[in-house]
């Protein structure tokens, strides 16, 4: 009997570092590809799904204001597709020059779609305090169940998907956006 919490615990243990050595080779791939100068367009493979090439999958949320959002209603523009929470130190870090970006290049074709974890949240008043607090001006999902960020992989946070205005998939990136890789791929993307 006594064998037996161990045992669990120490599958557990050993989930936990699988979990992290693989966000640890993802986020090192990232990094290398994030840090590259220049942006490169990934050419249409005719397939859905989450690597560069494919087109994007459907999804429909409804934002923190109500309104409902879904992928294919941004066909023609750029979107950066973030997920995110409130209790994520990098999230919180990459949010302002989100907005930065997004008031940049709002005009010019660039839409961003942030992701809220809404189920690993206190409540939906504490994503609106957040919001608020920072000016946060484009579209806040709500993942309430957990359904769309399961569906994106979104295991590590934040995670971000960069979308041609074709809705194919340029890069995901795992960890905090920069600046500069933003300003990039707003201005060269097709």
């Amino acid at each position: 009997m006594k064998i037996r919490p161990f045992i669990i615990v120490l599958i557990l243990l050993g989930l936990i570092g699988l979990a992290l050595w693989t966000s640890k080779q993802e986020t090192g791939q990232t990094k290398q590809t994030a840090s590259k100068s220049t942006f490169s367009t990934v050419q249409q493979n005719g397939r859905t799904g989450l690597k560069p090439g494919n087109k994007v999958p459907d999804f429909t949320m409804t934002a923190l204001n109500g309104q409902k959002i879904s992928i294919q209603d941004l066909r023609g523009q750029k979107v950066i597709l973030n997920f995110w929470a409130t209790w994520c130190p990098p999230c919180r870090k990459e949010m302002p020059d989100m907005q930065k970006i997004f008031s940049t290049y709002e005009d010019k074709n660039l839409s961003i779609l942030a992701v809220n974890l809404r189920y690993t949240e206190k409540s939906t008043d504490s994503v609106s305090a957040f919001v608020k607090e920072r000016n946060v001006a484009f579209p806040i999902l709500l993942d309430q169940d957990g359904r769309v960020s399961k569906k994106f992989q979104a295991v590590s946070l934040p995670t971000s998907y960069l979308i041609d205005s074709r809705g194919i998939i340029q890069k995901k990136i795992i960890g905090p956006l920069s600046q500069d890789l933003m300003r990039e791929f707003a201005k060269k993307a097709k």
